[in-house]
């Protein structure tokens, strides 16, 4: 079944960033070209102190003014496309709002806008984007600030896990859609001293290479063609490398499958992937 089939609603969050605006955009475009529903939301934080001690009359309005306004702009930018959308706002905790909105309108795709960070950043400014994976319902597409969803080149990271095959046949499922060349790469991430061990590293190559053999498979099935590599260093490292060197417009992983001990401090490799790739990331939840 084609993507374009598929895909009924997507919704998209906003705020008063620029890479929000950036990622509503490049949402709006998606949407209109499959035909889809879309529903753009702006979550007003809730503030825990006493704005009257600080004599601001209605903080709440005062407080919600700029994402309401972030809505109407993203409303009326639509309508000078002749498009038509539908708007949320809401206040709470914003990943916990944007997964209740995808839950109760059963969207197909939650897209998000992701302005690219240092480790360090990431780690002091918390995981909003990792709540909205976990929780979410369906796929995550983050967006980075200029970034343009296409579909030309999609690369998966694959590596034998359940999550993995589903980022796969997602990967499949795209390029049958729009004739995407899907690449396929596999991370071999053995620690130096595990390596040393007898059989450890040629086990896990012999993992990676069955894992690559799976998804040529099933796109030889579609009549796809799937272009695998596999190398020895960290996914993330992998992934981003080899997205800049073969110019590829899509990433799409796993929502599991790729956590080590470094992830407690620095996020998923999904994460990490996100903070410096060249092109959108999908991180897939359905199959899962």
């Amino acid at each position: 079944m084609s993507v374009s089939t598929m895909m009924e609603s997507i919704l998209v969050a906003v705020d008063i960033s620029r890479v929000s605006g950036s990622a509503f955009k490049q949402g709006l475009a998606l949407a209109s070209s499959m035909r889809a529903k879309l529903i753009a939301i702006s979550v007003t934080p809730k503030y825990e102190g006493n704005m009257n001690r600080l004599k601001i009359d209605d903080a709440n309005r005062q407080l919600s003014e700029p994402f309401r306004k972030s809505l109407e702009e993203a409303a009326s930018y639509a309508a000078s496309l002749g498009l038509k959308i539908q708007t949320v706002h809401a206040v709470g905790e914003p990943a916990e709002q944007i997964v209740r909105v995808a839950e109760e309108e059963g969207v197909d795709l939650i897209v998000l806008g992701n302005a690219q960070r240092s480790k360090v950043e990431q780690v002091l400014l918390g995981g909003m984007t990792a709540k909205v994976i976990a929780g979410s319902p369906c796929d995550v597409l983050l967006v980075p600030e200029m970034g343009e969803i296409r579909f030309g080149k999609i690369l998966v990271g694959v590596n034998g896990t359940p999550a993995s095959s589903a980022a796969g046949l997602r990967a499949l499922e795209l390029a049958g859609s729009y004739g995407s060349e899907v690449h396929a790469v596999t991370a071999i991430d053995v620690p130096t001293d595990q390596s040393l061990r007898y059989g450890v590293l040629k086990d896990a190559r012999k993992k990676g290479f069955k894992a690559l053999e799976a998804i040529v498979r099933q796109g030889e099935k579609l009549g796809l063609q799937v272009i695998t590599d596999l190398q020895e260093a960290s996914p993330a490292k992998c992934l981003t490398g080899y997205a800049k060197i073969k110019d590829i417009h899509h990433i799409i992983l796993g929502s599991k499958g790729y956590f080590g001990v470094s992830d407690i401090l620095l996020g998923s490799v999904v994460e990490r992937v996100a903070m410096v790739a060249p092109c959108p990331v999908q991180v897939v939840k359905k199959g899962d």
